[in-house]
């Protein structure tokens, strides 16, 4: 599988752009992995909801996923086993949706494949990106049959 993450902002330096970086490597060995980082839109909240939310659908391609507090909740072993169907479907990539402090808006909502969540937790979108690429790496090792994963 191809993912493409696409991001507003950016990682800064320090532990959680380190674990971006970690997490990142270690999926290289088992999928390609791009990351597309998009600035932050000024202004009213409204307007940067859905200059941000735009921007997102702009650069995504193939299926398209938000990252969302209303998504679907899996465990690892079910968003590994839907990886695997979405391939068995010919699906080779998949873009990764992660916005801003504003979130998406409704027609990012509407027009993306399907939305997942990853906590019930709130957490900064920095966070996020860790958590994502750690359960992507997750994922990957599920499906190759490695024992990172336990149950």
């Amino acid at each position: 599988m191809r993912y493409h993450l696409i991001a507003i902002g950016q990682v800064k330096r320090g532990p959680l752009a380190d674990a971006c970086a970690f997490y990142e490597a270690r999926l290289a060995r088992y999928a390609k992995l791009d990351i597309t980082e998009l600035k932050e839109a000024k202004g009213d909240p409204k307007d940067v909801q859905q200059q941000e939310s735009d921007a997102l659908l702009k650069h995504s391609s193939g299926f398209v996923i938000a990252l969302d507090e209303k998504g679907k909740t899996r465990t690892s072993m079910q968003l590994a086993a839907h990886i695997t169907a979405l391939e068995t479907r010919s699906i080779s990539q998949v873009s990764l949706l992660i916005g801003g402090a504003e979130g998406h808006s409704d027609t990012l909502k509407q027009r993306v494949d399907e939305s997942w969540r990853l906590s019930t937790f709130t957490m900064p979108h920095e966070l996020a990106r860790v958590v994502l690429l750690e359960q992507l790496y997750r994922i990957e090792t599920i499906r190759a049959g490695h024992p990172y994963h336990r149950e």
